[in-house]
């Protein structure tokens, strides 16, 4: 079954808190991902963890071209297979 915007952003936004230690209400979902100083292969690995998540396979640069959590999101969102 499909995620919604709302389920893939919270599990997004989770995980970058996570793993840049910080609180989740610290992440904003429109912020730039650089702005969370998270290298490259942390998010190749939360990309990874957010495939299986999903179960679908996503583009290991998908954070850096949609550049925010919520278009990541949105775009996930609309291109899962149904």
């Amino acid at each position: 079954m499909p995620k919604t915007f709302t389920e893939i952003s919270d599990w997004i936004a989770a995980n970058i808190s996570k793993h840049a230690g910080i609180d989740p209400s610290e992440v904003a979902l429109d912020a730039d991902i650089v702005h969370f100083r998270l290298d490259s292969l942390i998010l190749v690995n939360i990309t990874t963890e957010l495939e299986e998540h999903l179960g679908m396979e996503l583009s290991p640069s998908i954070f850096w071209e949609m550049r925010t959590i919520a278009a990541t999101s949105q775009w996930i969102a609309e291109n899962q297979e149904v």
